[in-house]
């Protein structure tokens, strides 16, 4: 393709989604047109309705990054007939077969397959060049919320606090602790009691937003399991990484929903085969499981741990993965 495609970025509203989206556009160097678009009903790709107005001229490529955004994408495809080319950050609804691109994670558990890219770590704009350590820099805790299996409430923020300034004292480094938009109430007021001077805590909506500027100035990141994207910025910033693992709590539904994954879509059994039908159809969703994802991340040595030998950084490894979606990308549309 000689020209730059045109292309669309369907967004759902979720600013890590988009942001991946706009880094990955920005790194292949195309414009692109932003489509916000809203849903009224259930959030769910089966009972969700589009609102946003969607018509020609059709784009040569619509990217996704979420169940509702993708519902849309495919409608892009057939109205089009088949001119426009759907590609999906994360997990689609549905298979992963409707796309001509799945860019995903360890986490989300899709197949093998020619149009599937599993990266270590979701996208970043990865363009930034790491700064120098700085002498006394902090030790810098990012502190997530509850998601599913993992748990976060007072009492489990209080003994990781504890802990990770207990390390930050070993280091002889203070801590820096910032809290996230899905931090509770409890857990933040918790922080508040014990996160005291010299130490630091940065809490999500009051006064400056200082997280860009914490991972620049630390020494080294710790992250609380349960999210993928904190993981990802922190090893971007090209510091010794660890996580702190969360505790969990595997309901039944979550085990159920994990057993029939493994068995109808992973190691497929021919009995399970009409639940298989109803994973391809987004029926069910499968149980996301980041576990995966950290466990690759110890095995490449990207991370560890808490409480391991910290891992010399690789600042190059964000945009080496950055760099094969992109050609991965170019080759689709070329």
């Amino acid at each position: 393709m000689a020209a730059d495609p045109r292309v669309w970025i369907l967004s759902g509203g979720r600013q890590g989604d988009l942001d991946q989206m706009q880094a990955l556009v920005a790194a292949a160097g195309w414009p692109y047109e932003l489509k916000a678009l809203r849903f009224r009903g259930l959030r769910h790709p089966l009972t969700a309705r589009l609102e946003t107005p969607l018509g020609p001229p059709w784009p040569d490529l619509a990217i996704c990054a979420e169940a509702l955004t993708s519902m849309a994408a495919r409608r892009i495809k057939r109205s089009s007939s088949g001119a426009t080319r759907i590609v999906c950050l994360g997990r689609p609804a549905g298979a992963a077969s409707d796309f001509d691109l799945v860019i995903t994670t360890a986490q989300y558990r899709i197949q093998t397959a020619t149009n599937v890219l599993e990266l270590a770590t979701p996208i970043t704009s990865a363009g930034a060049t790491p700064t120098p350590v700085p002498a006394a820099g902090p030790v810098v805790l990012l502190v997530g919320g509850p998601a599913f299996p993992d748990r976060m409430d007072a009492a489990i923020a209080g003994r990781r606090a504890a802990d990770a300034m207990a390390y930050a004292a070993q280091k002889n480094r203070k801590l820096h602790a910032l809290t996230s938009p899905r931090t509770p109430a409890d857990v933040v007021n918790t922080l508040q009691q014990i996160i005291v001077s010299p130490h630091r805590l940065d809490v999500f909506g009051t006064g400056e937003n200082r997280y860009r500027k914490a991972l620049a100035e630390a020494a080294e990141i710790i992250v609380t399991s349960d999210s993928v994207s904190m993981l990802a910025d922190a090893l971007a910033a090209a510091r010794p990484v660890s996580v702190y693992p969360l505790p969990q709590a595997a309901g039944l539904k979550w085990r159920a929903g994990n057993w029939l994954y493994r068995h109808a879509v992973e190691t497929p059994r021919i009995i399970l085969r009409p639940v298989t039908s109803l994973f391809e159809r987004a029926f069910i969703e499968p149980p996301a499981d980041r576990q995966r994802l950290l466990e690759r991340l110890v095995a490449e040595r990207r991370l560890t741990w808490f409480g391991g030998s910290p891992v010399p950084p690789d600042p190059d490894a964000a945009r080496r993965d950055l760099d094969l979606a992109v050609s991965r990308l170019r080759k689709l549309v070329d």
